[in-house]
């Protein structure tokens, strides 16, 4: 039951991230362009989507990988080893967080387009690609955090 759950969501996660690339093709190489605007994620009727601990957890985990490594992505210093680490860290709270998915379906659908940006930029970082893995990846953070209660959230500059 567990991998066929895990296999839909991932599935899931891909189809979404495969669907989006025109989104990570538009992506600027410019540092100070982390805006959200490329993501296409819906309020609910104007108001912050109510996720759930799991979700609260890993995407804090997430955002305090990206924010640690920040100073090395934007030098270019960051080395590939390094990237390969940030990915494997941002990869095992997105597999904790499909594994223990319990949101509401109009909620979950909103999550997924961010998870599927995320995972985009994790494989841009196994490639080598840290800046724009890096991009990608903060950018579905903002994303995050302009659609989604999260108490205490900060916006990645």
């Amino acid at each position: 039951m567990r991998t066929v759950k895990s296999f839909t969501a991932v599935a899931v996660a891909l189809a979404l991230a495969l669907g989006s690339a025109g989104i990570a093709a538009a992506q600027s190489h410019d540092h100070d362009s982390h805006g959200a605007g490329a993501i296409e994620i819906t309020l609910n009727d104007g108001a912050k989507w109510q996720g759930d601990q799991n979700m609260i957890t890993g995407m804090t985990a997430i955002h305090g990988t990206m924010a640690a490594n920040l100073d090395a992505i934007h030098n270019g210093t960051l080395p590939a080893d390094a990237a390969n680490g940030v990915a494997a860290d941002v990869q095992k709270q997105v597999d904790f967080m499909v594994e223990n998915c319990v949101l509401e379906p109009e909620v979950d659908e909103q999550f997924h387009i961010v998870l599927g940006e995320v995972m985009t930029g994790i494989s841009a970082l196994e490639a080598g690609e840290v800046e724009t893995g890096a991009v990608t990846i903060v950018q579905a953070l903002n994303a995050y955090g302009e659609h989604f209660e999260h108490p205490g959230w900060q916006m990645i500059d």
